[in-house]
């Protein structure tokens, strides 16, 4: 056997996976098709208090961010912060490189550019098609539209919002906020963004998968706030974003789906990188345990862990269904009505899971 663990995909959930692993004793190898790390990135980065604790990233690649101003259609806007709490603006590519680096030194193999192309089970392991690379489990934390979900006969995503982000030259005069515009003509089903970021300034929208993203036009309607037509694109990066909640069928004999590939996304957020870090460590724990002591399927126990997060699920429809300018504006004139909502959707741990 060349590997005990081959695990598909070297972004958050992967790398935290293999790095348990190999922790763990557990033979591992992570192959990555980008040829480098943070390649085409196609998440803003940004980590909430829980992720940082998780794995914590050096200083020099993050920027602490305490306060959150939303904003409506007409631009009226409304802050909320709390002293306990913060998130962090990430140079998401030099995050993903250190990332590596950790993982490498803890003894996990990585290949870059080496895409998976499939595998077939015999005899209770698998043999990689190409490499003939031969492990006793596969794990695949290759995305959201996933490879090895698609070529493993897995549940795939079905629900998605779509978004584009552009990094823009540094506002130093911008307010230390994340800037957050509800507005269902440019972003139905979430936001747009300005994040003043480790270097840049992060300026994005998502929405549904069944409308465009019309960023430029966006950007029109704020500029009055931010100036940003005065300012140079550094660099645009885009993706789509799983909503649908944990799959059904992400796991099945010797094989599990990880991170955005099994759909361990927040419905109502939409926020990734804390639930890659913690249930792909688990999943790495699981994993070994089930390797060297014929422990339970790793699949069934990080479903049982996996939270439930109903009133999420709730949010979610009514944020597609019922939200309106209107209503938007009416909260953000109602400061009580609008402190308890915006906390309990940006600072609430039961947002995250536990």
């Amino acid at each position: 056997m060349d590997y005990d663990v081959v695990v598909v995909g070297a972004g958050f959930a992967g790398l935290a996976c293999a790095r348990e692993l190999a922790g763990s004793g557990v033979k591992v190898l992570v192959l990555e098709k980008k040829r480098l790390a943070g390649q085409h990135i196609h998440t803003t980065g940004i980590l909430v208090k829980e992720a940082q604790d998780e794995w914590a990233a050096p200083e020099r690649l993050v920027r602490e961010i305490r306060r959150v101003r939303v904003y409506g259609p007409s631009l009226r806007s409304a802050a909320v912060e709390r002293d306990d709490y913060f998130f962090l603006a990430t140079d998401t590519a030099g995050l993903l490189g250190w990332l590596q680096d950790e993982t490498a030194d803890s003894g996990v193999e990585i290949r870059l550019g080496e895409a998976f192309s499939g595998a077939r089970r015999e005899r209770g392991h698998w043999i990689l098609d190409e490499s003939g690379t031969t492990c006793r489990f596969l794990v695949g934390a290759d995305g959201a539209r996933s490879p090895v979900a698609k070529l493993m006969g897995l549940d795939r995503n079905t629900r998605y919002l779509k978004g584009v982000e552009y990094a823009y030259e540094p506002l130093e005069e911008a307010e230390l906020s994340l800037h957050c515009f509800v507005d269902p003509e440019f972003a139905p089903g979430y936001i747009g963004w300005v994040l003043p970021g480790v270097g840049v300034t992060q300026v994005g929208l998502a929405c549904h998968s069944s409308h465009t993203v019309d960023l430029r036009g966006f950007i029109r309607r704020i500029d009055s706030l931010f100036g940003l037509s005065k300012r140079r694109v550094l660099e645009k990066r885009g993706g789509i974003i799983p909503i649908g909640g944990l799959l059904r069928n992400f796991y099945a004999e010797g094989v599990m789906l990880l991170g955005d590939a099994a759909g361990m996304v927040s419905p109502l957020t939409a926020g990734g990188i804390h639930r890659a870090y913690r249930y792909g460590r688990l999943a790495g724990a699981a994993i070994a345990c089930h390797l060297s002591e014929d422990g339970p399927d790793p699949g069934e126990a990080i479903q049982r862990l996996y939270p439930r997060r109903r009133w999420q699920h709730a949010a979610r429809w009514a944020f597609d269904h019922l939200s309106s300018g209107a209503v938007i504006e009416a909260v953000l004139r109602t400061p009580r009505i609008f402190r308890r909502i915006a906390g309990k959707i940006f600072f609430d741990r039961m947002n995250w899971p536990e």
